[in-house]
């Protein structure tokens, strides 16, 4: 009769129990210091979220993601922001695992991450020794269209993620873009572009691959984006309207002297010992900042200076810097700057707490902290603990006070269960990180 009824306790606490989510300025979440272990990360490989045709070709290719979050049964926050993750690879190599380690490490900060596949390809070998700029300049025409493309199956993704936010913990009015090299020019196309400006970038891609917003899937969620991280990329076309009016902020990593995507303007893969001019003109993250604070947008630039290399940027600076700037964002305190310093990485670690709207007849209980507190008149005679699966962990010892103290030992989130001599069993949900 009793376990009966503690089941029927844990359901209704599970119905009437609701975690305050507007907003997600909290302490210790999000920061430049991650929040939970690599272990404590739920990774969900292959998930296919888009069919389309590759082009040039007939070749279909069945597009997946890799889904990174921290595990809900241990996390107290049931609808996280998310990052929509592209890798490099001048839209002819590279695969998701690429981002595998940015994923990783901005889930274990409290994100919900997801790195994903895109159509490759434009006519041009990868391998090819004399590389790109040499060996594939008759194909140029052909880069813009997979640069078209890649935006269209960004787009099919985050329509994909935004769809399932409910059985992913998504908040979808919190979505950011990350990308590097070729992932960010598509991650900075996919927030800024409307279908006008991508035809005016790619006059034949509209009757050769179809809309931005409909290849891949045939899901209608919209969704805002909320920044982008651009590591090494660039958007074209800021001189022509692209961005006006626009206000979604911007963090970006470049070096001053990247000839791969330049850091203020040129054509891409412009490289020595070839210079060559053949491949679409883009602007790079110095303008992408210039077009920022001419619409008075948050933004944040970190230069290399006098670096040729390309995505030269540190993995662990990229991680901190971003980290913070999307809290900033979250926590409505962005503000604009510029860095040559490598490492600066500021502590954002500060926020607010979670709180619980509990449904109840009569509070005679109240959980504060590691502290269960019980009203007057109130007989205690068992506290115990236990985790989702309905695992016993503790059983904490209860004395004549009016307080238990709940064990400092027990990390994430747990089940509490009370019994009182003259009241109803209780239940309440706990997390101790």
């Amino acid at each position: 009769m009793r376990t009966t009824f503690f089941v029927f306790s844990f359901l209704l606490f599970l119905s009437f129990t609701a975690w305050s989510q507007s907003q997600h300025c909290l302490a210790d979440r999000y920061s430049q210091t991650a929040l939970f272990d690599s272990s404590e990360i739920q990774i969900t490989t292959a998930v296919h979220y888009a069919t389309s045709m590759r082009w040039p070709g007939t070749e279909m290719d069945s597009l997946r993601m890799d889904v990174y979050q921290p595990n809900p049964s241990i996390d107290p926050v049931e609808k996280r922001p998310l990052i929509v993750m592209t890798h490099g690879g001048a839209f002819l190599a590279g695969n998701r695992n690429d981002m595998a380690a940015y994923a990783m490490e901005m889930a274990r900060r409290g994100f919900v991450t997801a790195t994903i596949s895109y159509r490759l390809g434009w006519n041009c070998a990868a391998t090819d020794i004399f590389g790109p700029c040499i060996g594939c300049q008759a194909e140029a025409w052909r880069l813009k269209a997979a640069a078209y493309r890649a935006v269209q199956d960004n787009r099919a993704a985050t329509r994909y993620l935004a769809h399932h936010a409910n059985d992913l913990g998504i908040d979808t009015a919190y979505i950011f873009l990350q990308g590097e090299s070729a992932g960010s020019i598509a991650s900075l196309k996919s927030a800024f572009w409307n279908q006008s400006e991508g035809e005016d970038f790619c006059a034949s891609c509209l009757t050769e691959l179809g809309l931005l917003d409909t290849a891949g899937n045939n899901l209608t969620e919209t969704f805002t984006i909320k920044g982008v991280i651009n590591n090494c990329g660039g958007i074209a076309n800021t001189n022509q309207g692209v961005m006006d009016g626009q206000d979604i902020p911007v963090i970006g990593f470049h070096t001053e002297w990247d000839c791969v995507v330049p850091y203020q303007s040129g054509p891409v893969l412009n490289c020595p010992p070839a210079n060559c001019g053949a491949f679409f003109w883009l602007t790079g993250s110095d303008y992408v900042r210039a077009k920022l604070q001419q619409n008075g947008v948050c933004y944040n630039m970190n230069r290399v200076l006098a670096n040729i290399n390309h995505c030269e940027y540190p993995f662990g600076a990229v991680v901190g810097k971003s980290s913070c700037y999307l809290k900033s964002i979250l926590c409505e305190s962005c503000t604009s700057s510029v860095t040559d310093q490598l490492w600066d990485i500021p502590d954002c670690s500060a926020g607010g707490t979670i709180s619980v709207q509990e449904n109840e007849k009569e509070e005679w209980v109240k959980l504060n902290g590691n502290r269960l507190l019980f009203s007057q008149q109130t007989h205690v005679s068992s506290v115990q603990v236990f985790d989702f699966s309905m695992r016993l962990l503790a059983v904490v010892h209860v004395n004549s006070s009016n307080e238990v103290q709940l064990p400092a030992s027990l990390r994430g989130c747990m089940l509490v269960k009370i019994d009182a001599k003259n009241r109803p069993s209780e239940v309440k949900k706990w997390c101790n990180f």
